[in-house]
């Protein structure tokens, strides 16, 4: 069947295998590099569009349209702020079957410090054509908001989308771009923003069962008591590493006594 919410990363065995991260590009290694080192017999398949909606909505869409497929769910795998959507996508799984495997890769979550970090990252790409000016009125608006409305995510990420889009405008016009430009910058933000607002309705635990994290180098889970494996690599690294491999595939056949 064609698939609307997924993407498949490989196809090796009847199982699924969903991986919950975000759809765009990352400099660190993603989940497609993790189906491809780990040699279990079992289908990838990868978050694509989240789709609008509460995230029990978007959930109980991915879920359908996997099981559609008549295959078992194995395992779900969520990466950084997607850790808070696997755990959501396990329970949903396991109101028809077996609570798959849940494994959280480098879980964060989802906050007002972390939009405001998101937005200053994302213009560091654009920084040699923003004045200083602009670039300080743009860290001192993240400030700002996170500063008065901690609790208030969806008005944080409106006011950093605005002020997003104004600054690509400055851009797209200094380079001589056309509004097509900007217009893609802007949706490639909105996008992503949007993405972690959706991550920041999840949770960490699961109904039943218990999720297992696995940290790289210096990082520590979102949660206190959390069954964790701290791993001995980079996060830029840590979903190629051959031995991070091992483990996921020894994790996925039941073979750990994790």
């Amino acid at each position: 069947m064609e698939l609307t919410h997924w993407r498949q990363l490989s196809d090796r065995g009847p199982d699924l295998v969903l991986c919950l991260d975000f759809p765009g590009g990352r400099a660190a290694a993603g989940f497609a590099d993790l189906a491809a080192g780990v040699p279990v017999d079992a289908c990838f398949l990868h978050l694509g569009q989240a789709g609008s909606g509460s995230l029990d909505a978007c959930v109980d869409r991915w879920v359908a349209e996997a099981l559609a497929t008549g295959r078992p769910v194995r395992a779900v795998l969520g990466y950084c702020a997607g850790a808070a959507l696997a755990t959501c996508v396990a329970d949903a799984v396991a109101k028809s079957g077996p609570q798959p495997v849940t494994l959280l890769f480098d879980a964060v979550a989802t906050t007002a410090g972390s939009l405001a970090n998101q937005f200053t990252s994302a213009l560091e790409s654009s920084a040699e054509h923003l004045t200083a000016d602009e670039l300080d009125g743009a860290r001192a608006l993240s400030e700002e908001m996170v500063e008065a409305h901690p609790d208030d995510l969806p008005r944080i990420a409106a006011a950093l989308t605005d002020r997003y889009d104004s600054l690509m405008g400055a851009v797209t016009g200094r380079l001589s771009l056309n509004e097509f430009f900007r217009q893609e910058l802007t949706r490639g933000f909105t996008g992503y923003v949007d993405y972690l607002l959706l991550a920041g309705e999840g949770r960490f635990d699961t109904r039943t069962g218990t999720p297992l994290f696995l940290s790289s180098k210096d990082h520590e889970p979102p949660v206190d008591g959390a069954r964790n494996v701290a791993l001995d690599v980079g996060h830029a690294d840590m979903l190629r590493d051959a031995e991070v491999h091992e483990l996921v595939a020894e994790l996925l056949m039941g073979e750990h006594p994790w």
